[in-house]
């Protein structure tokens, strides 16, 4: 039995809830026999439990809401994510949130989401590397 983990304002967070899922476990049976072996211990490893540590680059106010279900017939688990704590999180949910694609700033850019790119409000000179929204750090691999 999992404990559910709450802040001192009562708000859920962690695993908050867990679905079933209707569609049936297919156990790779379509699948080439060569690499079937492959995605089951890819599977197996997706389902292993690690401890992670979640941090938002916009700050301690933004949260991370997410569903999780990478293979037939695994139940969905949904969870809800508070910048600055520590997780116990399926390998594969980790990876999924760290492979989001970040999308660079281009050169002429002026704002992002209603601020300034630059601080004199002008445009921006050169490509410059994106900020990743939502990360994952090892807390135990």
């Amino acid at each position: 039995m999992k404990i559910k983990m709450c802040t001192a304002a009562g708000e859920e967070h962690g695993l908050i809830n867990t679905l079933t899922n209707s569609v049936p476990d297919t156990g790779f049976k379509h699948i080439d026999p060569k690499i079937k072996s492959q995605l089951e211990k890819k599977k197996k490893d997706d389902a292993r439990i690690v401890k992670a540590r979640y941090l938002n680059s916009r700050g301690m106010h933004e949260r991370l809401t997410k569903p999780y279900c990478k293979y037939a017939g695994d139940p969905i688990d949904v969870y809800h994510l508070i910048p600055g704590h520590t997780y116990d999180l399926p390998m594969g949910m980790i990876e999924e949130v760290n492979d989001c694609d970040v999308m660079p700033q281009r050169s002429g850019l002026i704002e992002v989401d209603g601020k300034d790119v630059t601080r004199d409000g002008s445009p921006l000179q050169a490509d410059k590397e994106g900020i990743r929204l939502h990360q994952l750090v090892p807390a135990s691999f």
